[in-house]
């Protein structure tokens, strides 16, 4: 038996002859998805010798017609010691300008954002993870997709004790407000 789509489009399905339709699927994640069909999945990576009381990296979401979800978060450092991530005001930031890094390398779309590495301007507030490292040992936080920025919201992450190299990479995505 066939059975023809409704909208005058020409689709048709077959069922078999228990009556059933045969379907396939494929499962992405949300940020491959935003990769792989809009060209909107980006990583910001910083690797500095930075003081304890600066952020190894401060994102700020500057599009107001998008939200900027979060997805993971790695932090390492050549000194043991811990760091947290948190949601800060948006302030004007300073350090080192760091430009998102498209993750579909066929997009020649830019990140709506801004980036700095060695930031010293944010003010600590809304603490979301807490973490403890080995020297040179990486750890990963898996938000996936938890935390949104809305327009000109920010996220930081912070290492307390004072690393010769820090290092840290965020992975996000860009989502239409709804």
């Amino acid at each position: 038996m066939i059975i023809e789509g409704g909208t005058g489009n020409g689709f048709k399905a077959r069922v078999t002859d228990a009556n059933q339709l045969v379907v396939y699927s494929e499962s992405l994640e949300a940020v491959s998805h935003s990769s792989q069909f809009y060209g909107r999945a980006y990583t910001w990576t910083a690797s500095a010798d930075i003081n304890a009381t600066d952020s190894i990296l401060w994102l700020r979401n500057d599009s107001a017609s998008e939200n900027l979800i979060i997805d993971t978060i790695a932090v390492s450092s050549d000194a043991a010691g811990s760091w947290f991530v948190y949601c800060p005001a948006n302030v004007t930031p300073d350090g080192n300008t760091i430009t998102g890094v498209n993750m579909n390398r066929g997009s020649n779309l830019l990140a709506t954002a801004t980036c700095k590495s060695d930031n010293t301007t944010a003010v600590l507030a809304n603490y979301i993870y807490y973490g403890h490292n080995a020297a040179a040992e990486t750890a990963i936080v898996q938000l996936r997709g938890a935390l949104v920025l809305g327009y000109l919201d920010c996220v930081a992450i912070d290492i307390t004790t004072e690393p010769t190299l820090a290092q840290c990479s965020i992975l996000g995505w860009y989502h239409p407000i709804q």
